[in-house]
């Protein structure tokens, strides 16, 4: 999808989803659903179920399409995501003073592990307090 474009709705945004993940969509049908995607959607399957299973696809980590639509280098499960966090922690609380490297993920990383909006380092401490203050905390100024 070009950079800054609205997805289209419905039918039209799936078919366009189709488009520019067919390889990945095609994998998820045929293996979880058992049928080929292009003999079964629309004469097997409306567009409107379609549409739904396309939905529960993108909302799962381990099905290709999420991951093609993430730029991942794979899909994964949400059990492996859950063992490499564990796997982190325990390396953390047994490496010391040496700070462990993070198990790898599917997904680009960088090593910034903060994001910044806006110029908070050109802000006091109580400047930031007031903006906090005012968005619901209860931060002393």
């Amino acid at each position: 999808m070009a950079e800054g474009r609205r997805r289209a709705g419905k039918i039209l945004g799936l078919l366009e989803l189709i488009e520019e993940h067919r390889s990945a969509l095609r994998y998820d049908w045929r293996t979880r659903f058992h049928k080929g995607l292009d003999e079964s959607v629309p004469d097997e399957i409306g567009w409107s179920e379609a549409l739904d299973l396309v939905k529960i696809l993108r909302a799962d980590p381990a099905s290709m399409l999420a991951a093609a639509m993430e730029g991942w280098d794979h899909p994964i499960s949400r059990e492996a995501l859950i063992l490499m966090d564990q796997f982190d922690l325990d390396m953390a609380v047994n490496a010391g003073k040496k700070k462990p490297k993070p198990y790898p993920r599917p997904w680009k990383t960088s090593d910034k592990t903060t994001q910044r909006h806006g110029n908070a380092g050109g802000r006091s401490r109580a400047e930031v307090a007031r903006i906090l203050n005012a968005h619901g905390h209860n931060l002393p100024v």
